[in-house]
């Protein structure tokens, strides 16, 4: 937050949109749009056509009436705490598999790790497929070179924030509410997951040298 307040100090920002599941520990299906012009707001609220369900609002609601300001900033203060332990956790079994933790500096939520091999990029989606069977959602497979096309755009490292990031990756967040016993869950997963990804990883590139 205090990045955003810092951009409209010496900047411009018309508006952020915060998901309410990633912020707030609501289900998701909500998003809060805030900004420093109240005209502004006003003009984009009198846009909604209203026909949407209120669920969203009354479990932020009641989310935040049980929590408090105190408790709200407790959960905000363990997240940070929980990042840096992730961060920890994740550069361990990257190391253990032969990759390592990306240097992100600007991103206080999510961690990154290096994806070896360029040979199949569905091998990649596979990663992300495996994590998801075992009940580890959230993460983020993004395979070097992706490319979309939608109309006559033609996205380049579709799903990156750059259009050629050198390696394929994957990510976690560390988002509020998250506990160290869960990161400690997660990371045995991915552990158990790479190991066996990075087998199929090796049949692939065989394959590919094969074909060459």
């Amino acid at each position: 937050m205090h990045l955003i307040e810092e951009a409209a100090r010496i900047g411009r920002i018309d508006a952020f949109v915060q998901s309410t599941d990633k912020n707030f520990m609501v289900p998701v299906g909500g998003s809060v749009v805030a900004g420093y012009d109240k005209i502004f707001l006003n003009d984009i609220a009198q846009m909604y056509p209203g026909r949407a369900s209120g669920s969203p609002s009354v479990d932020v609601f009641i989310t935040l009436l049980s929590l408090g300001t105190g408790g709200y900033k407790k959960l905000l203060k363990e997240r940070k705490e929980v990042f840096e332990f992730l961060k920890v956790e994740l550069s361990a079994v990257a190391e253990k598999h032969g990759e390592r933790l990306l240097s992100t500096p600007s991103n206080s939520i999510s961690a990154a790790i290096s994806l070896g091999g360029d040979c199949d990029r569905k091998t990649f989606t596979l990663l992300g497929s495996m994590l998801f069977a075992r009940n580890v959602s959230g993460t983020r497979v993004v395979a070097r070179g992706e490319v979309k096309e939608v109309g006559p755009l033609k996205l380049n490292g579709f799903g990156s924030h750059t259009s050629d990031y050198p390696i394929s990756y994957c990510t976690a967040a560390a988002a509020i509410g998250a506990t160290k016993e869960e990161v400690v869950l997660f990371v045995k997963r991915l552990d158990k997951v790479l190991r066996k990804w990075k087998a199929n990883l090796k049949d692939s590139r065989v394959q590919c040298s094969n074909n060459q």
